[in-house]
């Protein structure tokens, strides 16, 4: 074994086991986002809290069969709340961080479901994207944004992995 390749087989990273456990996002206003989730989603608030020393208000959602005694498999955090400097530093607040094609994917059982979700979007102001199918791969898609802006796509017949 060459020097260089001795490199290489020691500069290899050894990864434990990892989880996907949740996103978070901040919001303005957080009672208005989880009536958001509610009336556009089955996902469960599965806790709220207000940190005692930053002041900060978060709200757990999750797929309700995700739920088991341990808790939740994956969650979207909503922070809300101005951000403590003394624990922060110089990060600022921002919103809406999913623009463009970034965006939540929410799983819903048919077309049907897509059609009725872009229509309630469409009264409401919100909806960005589609009904439409584009693929074998992304299926049947909308897209919706959220009070802050940030984009929720809602697909039947999408093929992950």
């Amino acid at each position: 074994m060459t020097s260089t390749e001795a490199r290489s087989a020691d500069a290899t990273p050894t990864f434990t086991e990892s989880l996907l456990t949740h996103i978070a996002l901040p919001v303005r206003d957080l009672e208005a986002t989880l009536a958001f989730y509610a009336k556009y989603t089955k996902l469960v608030n599965i806790h709220e809290r207000e940190d005692p020393q930053t002041g900060l208000r978060t709200a757990w959602l999750a797929n309700a069969r995700d739920i088991s005694d341990a808790g939740a498999r994956f969650v979207i955090v909503l922070i809300h709340g101005k951000l403590p400097t003394n624990i922060t530093g110089d990060i600022k607040e921002q919103y809406g961080f999913l623009k463009s094609i970034s965006h939540l994917g929410i799983s819903v059982e048919s077309r049907a479901e897509v059609d009725r979700l872009a229509e309630l979007a469409r009264e409401d102001g919100c909806l960005l994207l589609g009904p439409m199918y584009r693929n074998e791969v992304v299926g049947y898609i909308c897209v919706v944004t959220d009070p802050d802006g940030n984009n929720i796509e809602f697909s039947v017949e999408q093929v992950l992995g």
